[in-house]
């Protein structure tokens, strides 16, 4: 749905899909935590391949901060956005140098390329869950 605000006598319309890719561009690429708040609701929920589950803001820039962390030059490029009311659906591409700690893993300085995809859905303006898939075996492997 589209998120209509008004602000200084001005509107502006936002959809699912925009919430969705600020949240890569600001959060996942600029590591712009002032800002998490604004896109990702409190009670936000995530599942991943692995069958990983986060709750809250907290779990999230903990995840978020270990990937910056365990690569320096960390960037998702975004492939496809596909939306539908509330729902997004992204497919991108994670690369970075593992020149970090990452996981429990001692830099490498191997070279990541992590197709992904993601669900999210979106309620008033923020991301609440998000669903994400990828080869957990291709992770390891360009890690090790």
């Amino acid at each position: 749905p589209m998120i209509t605000t008004a602000t200084d006598h001005t509107t502006s319309t936002t959809t699912s899909g925009d919430v969705a890719r600020r949240f890569v561009d600001d959060i996942l690429n600029h590591g712009r935590f002032d800002v998490l708040a604004e896109i990702v609701h409190p009670n936000y929920r995530y599942e991943g391949p692995d069958g990983t589950q986060l709750h809250g803001l907290r779990e999230l820039e903990h995840l978020i901060r270990g990937f910056h962390g365990g690569f320096s030059d960390f960037h998702a490029e975004l492939t496809s956005t596909v939306e539908s009311g509330e729902h997004v659906a992204m497919t991108m591409v994670l690369t970075g140098t593992h020149d970090g700690e990452f996981e429990g893993l001692v830099p490498t300085g191997a070279q990541l390329r992590l197709p992904i995809a993601i669900f999210t859905r979106v309620e008033a303006g923020r991301i609440v869950d998000d669903r994400e898939f990828y080869d957990t075996a291709t992770l390891l492997a360009q890690l090790s």
